[in-house]
């Protein structure tokens, strides 16, 4: 062995410095964070996907109906289907028009849009929109009077 400048032997000592070893772990604690969050992530993501499901499914019940049973009309209407689950309906006339020359008012039918809002949850509140056209007889109720 050489004698080092001090007289003593010079020892080749291997290891790691204080600031490798706390860059190493604050790049660890990163991706530890990181690899944690993804995973809540991904756990979440299938109840939420089920939550949408069920609105979708809360939302098409009530817009099969409306306009069914009774006349839709201008105006907001709401209600619950259960303790999670609420919805808000929008219903305004839309104008029709065409193009060539056609005059839609002389067809008896009114074409109104409809939104529908599910909402769910609690802080935050969730929401689903889902709309749609529909096309209704303005002579429904004359007809309905005039069935034997």
């Amino acid at each position: 062995m050489k004698p080092h400048r001090s007289g003593f032997p010079s020892r080749r000592v291997r290891g790691f410095t204080l600031i490798e070893v706390m860059a190493a772990f604050a790049v660890f604690a990163l991706l530890f964070g990181l690899t944690l969050q993804i995973l809540s992530t991904s756990m979440s993501n299938p109840r939420r996907a089920g939550d949408f499901t069920q609105a979708a499914l809360w939302a098409q019940s009530v817009l099969d109906v409306a306009g069914l049973e009774n006349m839709l009309e201008p105006g907001r209407t709401n209600g619950r289907f259960d303790d999670r689950f609420s919805w808000q309906m929008e219903v305004s006339e839309e104008l029709m028009f065409d193009e060539v020359g056609f005059d839609p008012a002389d067809l008896p039918i009114a074409l109104y849009r409809v939104r529908l809002t599910v909402e769910w949850g609690e802080n935050p509140t969730r929401e689903a929109v889902f709309e749609t056209l529909r096309g209704v007889d303005i002579n429904w109720e004359e007809r309905q009077w005039a069935q034997p």
